[in-house]
């Protein structure tokens, strides 16, 4: 009897470290749902269509296996809000790796990855200012020739 107390004890304090563990995926999955928020997942059955009709975006996306775009600009002010805290909370996040954190005042522009070895399984962009509260998760296999490339493409959308 002791030891089953002991295995449930474990067991629950183990699941309550896992719920407070927050990553770019876990935002992407709570925001998503808000009201006013705009989400899209590009799968790669989409993704290996364009390979065949761009040449260019065949190049640009080797390695990319999906890509997710959450935008919350026409959500309330206490959905943004939590948003920006929870892309703050990113910086604490050990398992992602900071390429680029510009703060200035409200506006913050971030670029967090994730390495699996020599390539990134993860690319995570977020924006948050008062025109547009938006973060993109790029998923795959990409090689780290590719990322600088790869950034330069998403922060044009976030810079119009």
């Amino acid at each position: 009897m002791k030891k089953l107390f002991v295995f449930l004890l474990t067991t629950v304090l183990l699941a309550s470290c896992g719920m407070m563990y927050h990553n770019a995926q876990d935002i992407m999955n709570d925001m998503r749902d808000a009201k006013h928020a705009q989400y899209v997942n590009v799968g790669s059955g989409l993704l290996g269509l364009g390979r065949l009709l761009s040449p260019t975006l065949s190049e640009a996306s080797i390695g990319i296996s999906s890509v997710q775009v959450l935008d919350l600009s026409k959500c309330n002010a206490n959905v943004r809000d939590k948003y920006r805290k929870r892309i703050q909370n990113l910086y604490k996040d050990n398992s992602y790796e900071v390429i680029m954190a510009n703060q200035n005042g409200y506006d913050t522009k971030t670029a967090l990855v994730r390495r699996d070895g020599q390539y990134i399984s993860e690319i995570v962009i977020a924006n948050a200012s008062d025109m547009t509260d938006a973060m993109v998760i790029i998923n795959g296999h990409i090689n780290a020739e590719n990322l600088e490339r790869i950034l330069n493409d998403k922060n044009s959308v976030f810079n119009r």
